[in-house]
């Protein structure tokens, strides 16, 4: 089968390695002249690299985590370990080295990439896309990996589609936190993250985009960072965050999606690589929805209904609900929260319990 893939990210460099892999003839299609890298805090979960039968590398492996730190403005929380569930263990890398271990990988195994190769247009029906340029090309399939702004949106489902605000900065790392482990301080119905890689720190804030704008995020984490005594390594970099959950089609015609283009992203953590890299691996299959909806895309559902949840609590609400959770790293990986923790809050209960009817 001939397969053409727009997108050089995640999902598509995987779509491209495991095809390639299983005889099938793969061509990345990437706009840019190089790997880019999107608004991302670069920590990956070890499931990610058996999902794409890659070993853990210096390569592209900064260090090693055990899990989070969670806070509520400065104030600590609760620790929250990784233990047996599946991002476990927490790696922090350099995501576009890890890129480019997934295009050698790929080429390795024969795929082609193209770069500097804008798609213009995809046609499900024929399997034709146009390249920049008036260049035609045919294949068997086409695996839309483009992000949020696929151009899948003009032949699928998009309506349910809901996406979040992400800015970071490059920063010194921040005196007196622990490297060992991920920061997250809640903040409204997202979060502050600081991951603490050797020589630097990448610190963010994610917000639903109805709640937030870029200025308003960007002067939230210029202040959060004066607080921290740590000024940026660079400028700003911001992007959207797919949180709306899986479409309910992956595909029309000769066409799927896959990775945030599909929706697959953990609607409550922000989480994609993982999943990115799991579409991927399956996206050229028969069966890639129904296997993508049992291995993660359930969860997903769920975690986007707690997401829902938590968008409509008071602060002091969220802080209560996040100390009822036995492990808030289960609901993160979106499975539903044990109730029992919420015995004692009985309005939050029902406020739960509704949020899943």
């Amino acid at each position: 089968m001939k397969i053409s893939i727009v997108g050089a990210g995640p999902a598509g460099l995987s779509c491209a390695l495991n095809a390639s892999r299983d005889g099938h003839e793969a061509c990345v299609f990437e706009r840019d002249k190089l790997l880019g890298s999107k608004v991302c805090g670069e920590a990956l979960a070890r499931e990610t690299l058996e999902h794409i039968d890659i070993k853990p590398s210096k390569k592209f492996i900064v260090s090693e985590v055990k899990g989070f730190k969670i806070s509520f403005k400065g104030a600590f929380i609760k620790e929250a370990r990784f233990g047996n569930l599946g991002n476990a263990p927490g790696y922090l890398i350099d995501k576009q080295s890890f890129l480019r271990a997934l295009l050698d990988e790929a080429e390795r195994a024969d795929a082609k990439i193209r770069f500097d190769s804008r798609v213009e247009q995809v046609d499900p029906s024929s399997g034709k896309i146009r390249v920049q340029g008036g260049e035609i090309i045919k294949a068997d399939l086409i695996v839309c990996a483009d992000g949020s702004t696929s151009l899948a949106r003009s032949h699928l489902d998009y309506s349910g589609y809901d996406t979040a605000i992400g800015v970071q900065y490059r920063c010194a790392p921040p005196a007196g936190l622990d490297p060992d482990y991920l920061y997250l301080d809640i903040f409204g119905a997202g979060y502050i993250w600081t991951f603490i890689k050797k020589d630097c720190a990448n610190i963010g804030l994610g917000l639903p985009k109805d709640s937030s704008s870029f200025r308003f995020l960007k002067t939230t984490l210029d202040r959060h960072l004066e607080n921290l005594g740590v000024k940026p390594l660079g400028k700003v970099q911001s992007a959207s965050i797919s949180i709306g959950g899986p479409l309910t089609s992956f595909g029309t015609g000769k066409m799927v999606v896959a990775g945030e283009a599909a929706g697959c992203v953990m609607p409550l953590s922000g989480e994609g690589n993982r999943f990115a890299v799991y579409g991927g691996c399956i996206a050229y299959k028969p069966d890639y929805r129904p296997e993508f909806m049992k291995k993660y895309g359930k969860n997903m559902e769920r975690s986007r209904k707690v997401l829902s949840l938590v968008k409509r609590l008071s602060d002091d609400e969220r802080i209560t609900f996040l100390n009822c959770l036995d492990n808030p790293l289960e609901v993160l990986e979106g499975k539903r929260p044990k109730m029992k923790g919420f015995i004692p809050r009985p309005k939050l209960l029902i406020k739960l319990i509704q949020s899943y009817v």
